[in-house]
């Protein structure tokens, strides 16, 4: 007998290449044992998908639930559960939680997470896992990737600067001892402060580590405005010089005046995978980002850390001199939306517009005031990508769609703040709207983006894919229902279409509804 049997369903299989087949799905003991014509067959547990398809479980290789503490606050991640995701991938844009090298790398978490709300039990990569297997049950499966700026600052605290040889050499010897304690590879913020100042023999060390122990190495890249071409060019040479496995998170052209440059930037990565590097790049769909608000300053007014920045803003000359050169981006402020802030819950919601209406000041001014007055606390939801970029990115062949979004519970409505939407649609989105809507690709390929090919990225083993003998973590989906219902003004909202979801050969969401009690995802390890 088996475990669970799915009948009568449209199996994509996420490879990519092959089309729909009907067939039958029989898991047992959380793997799948057969596929094909399973009517002789009975199972304890009995799905009539009826024609609806069945794909692998959504695997989103760019996730924050980790930094945002939600992993331990909702550890049942409904909002990604409920969108057909079975496995995340956290410690992305230089910050994870482990390992844990001094107070600084703790303080890589302070502008997504109250640090007053974090208290870690473990130092090392294999202590943080043991943690999370022990302690910690989730209703998906999650992995982890160290965080650069984590590793960083854990050996220098606060200091902005170049690293010496030998600090670098400590560094390469810590990453390299957290991959084999299980982490899947490396990430790094470059265009966040700490990691900024990272020099080029920094990076090809760390990517030297991650080539030999065959990982991932997951780069945000130094710029995404006007300087977009400049820093795909160094992501495609650090790529180039050390043959690493490489993805660019969330690629994205930033700003009105930086829309014309993204056709050049899809070039140029499409150019070096041709000749031979093993480069991907990671896409949201949607044209809102969902930055920390100092982001919107100069580059060189962050540069030499968070005190100094302050300080900065203090000094009216300095301050004058930044607020001409956030004009001079030519924003549209009615677009961008206060997320949290530690200042007021009255802030939510409303625009930077608004606010200096409200005040009867500029919206520079606004930025400004709210950057200093809450530090690196203030997150904002922007609507400044290009709808067109976004379109012509996920149709690449080195496109994966990923979230770039955190795990909540619904009840995080209550909070006061906004999420972005991406939090609770990304994956049903980038089906109904991009792939049913508009075309963009076809079901296999699309399916493959957020199956077989990030779980191929990682090097996940044997998941990704229905077929015989993987994991089953299986999504059920109504392609003719399939929608995302949250928006930034209401984000907090369930998608329709996704029927059941099934991890590690347990049923978590049945008739599209959460199961109670079952968290059957594992603590996935890199071996």
């Amino acid at each position: 007998m088996l475990d669970i049997i799915i009948r009568n369903g449209k199996v994509v299989d996420g490879g990519g290449k092959n089309p729909p087949l009907g067939a039958d799905i029989g898991v047992r003991n959380g793997v799948i044992l057969e596929i094909g014509d399973l009517a002789q067959e009975v199972a304890n547990v009995e799905i009539d998908a009826g024609g609806r398809l069945v794909t692998p479980g959504f695997i989103d290789i760019n996730n924050h639930s980790d930094t945002h503490w939600t992993l331990f606050k909702y550890p049942d991640q409904e909002s990604m559960v409920m969108q057909g995701v079975t496995t995340i991938i956290g410690g992305n844009c230089g910050s994870s939680l482990a390992p844990i090298l001094g107070e600084g790398s703790i303080k890589s978490l302070r502008k997504w997470v109250d640090l007053r709300e974090v208290q870690i039990d473990w130092d090392r990569m294999s202590e943080f896992l043991d943690f999370m297997e022990d302690n910690r049950p989730l209703r998906i499966n999650f992995g982890t990737l160290v965080g650069h700026a984590t590793l960083r600052r854990g050996l220098i605290g606060d200091e902005i600067r170049p690293l010496d040889e030998g600090e670098i050499k400590i560094l390469a010897h810590q990453l390299g001892e957290a991959i084999r304690e299980g982490a899947w590879g490396l990430s790094s913020g470059l265009a966040y402060t700490h990691n900024r100042v990272a020099s080029e023999a920094e990076l090809i060390e760390l990517a030297n580590v991650v080539k030999y122990h065959q990982g991932i190495f997951s780069v945000h890249p130094r710029g995404e405005r006007e300087d977009l071409i400049p820093a795909i060019r160094e992501v495609i040479e650090l790529s180039r010089k050390t043959n690493v496995n490489l993805e660019i998170s969330h690629l994205k052209a930033v700003g009105k005046k930086a829309w014309h440059l993204f056709a050049r930037a899809l070039e140029m990565i499409r150019e070096a995978a041709d000749h031979g590097a093993n480069i991907n790049y990671d896409v949201y769909p949607y044209i809102s980002s969902g930055p920390v608000l100092y982001t919107l300053l100069p580059t060189w007014a962050t540069e030499s850390g968070r005190e100094n920045l302050l300080k900065m803003l203090r000094d009216g000359a300095v301050r004058r001199k930044i607020i001409k050169e956030i004009r001079s981006n030519s924003l549209n402020y009615s677009q961008i939306i206060i997320a949290s802030s530690p200042l007021s819950q009255l802030l939510v919601s409303k625009s930077i517009e608004e606010i200096a209406q409200t005040r009867e000041t500029t919206p520079e001014e606004v930025i400004v005031d709210l950057v200093l007055a809450s530090g690196d606390q203030c997150n904002v939801i922007m609507k400044l990508l290009a709808e067109n970029n976004v379109l012509a990115a996920l149709i690449e062949r080195e496109a994966l769609v990923a979230s770039d979004g955190v795990g909540y519970g619904k009840e995080e409505e209550y909070s006061g703040g906004l999420v972005h939407p991406r939090c609770f649609g990304a994956f049903p989105r980038f089906l109904a709207h991009y792939v049913k809507q508009k075309k963009v690709l076809g079901l296999s390929r699309a399916i493959n983006k957020m199956t077989g090919l990030p779980a191929k990225k990682v090097g996940l083993p044997k998941r990704g894919r229905l077929k015989v003998g993987y994991h089953a973590d299986i999504v059920v989906l109504n392609w003719d229902k399939i929608a995302d219902t949250a928006t930034i003004a209401t984000p907090y909202r369930y998608p329709q279409g996704i029927d059941y979801v099934i991890v590690n050969g347990e049923v978590t969401v049945a008739k599209g509804r959460l199961m109670k009690g079952v968290r059957s995802g594992k603590i996935l390890r890199k071996k």
